[in-house]
């Protein structure tokens, strides 16, 4: 009779497991897959502006402004912007957008003690580099 309640208990024991694994996974995925997204709309607002200064022949002060309202709205950190053509250059010419900073993500921690925080917010690296000919 005794190990019937054992076996159950056993089986009740997996299942909580399981279910406490599947957690810690999808969990990890929705943070992975946040930051994916941000690293991506980093990608889709350096395009955009890259464009802009085909046309223009540098980065303006205006869009300059622009794009590190956009970029902080996303949630990089520490934008650095240098390398980029900021001074107007003649037609045919390289101009380069050079974006630089650090996304906060939610990242397995290093250590493993799941008594602490499983996830640790930390600082992820983030650079874009555009180059495109000017055709102002």
């Amino acid at each position: 009779m005794g190990g019937k309640r054992e076996g159950s208990t056993l089986d009740f024991l997996s299942v909580c497991i399981c279910i406490l694994a599947m957690s810690i996974v999808v969990t990890a995925y929705f943070h992975c897959s946040d930051l994916l997204l941000r690293k991506g709309q980093v990608s889709q607002v350096a395009r955009c502006y890259i464009l802009k200064m085909e046309t223009v022949g540098c980065l303006t002060e205006g869009d300059k402004n622009r794009l590190l309202a956009e970029l902080q709205t996303i949630g990089v950190q520490g934008i650095d912007l240098t390398g980029s053509t900021m001074n107007p250059v003649g037609y045919g010419d390289s101009v380069i957008l050079h974006i630089r900073g650090k996304l906060q993500g939610r990242m397995w921690g290093g250590n493993h003690d799941l008594f602490q925080s499983v996830f640790t917010v930390r600082e992820v690296p983030v650079e874009e580099i555009r180059m495109s000919t000017a055709k102002h």
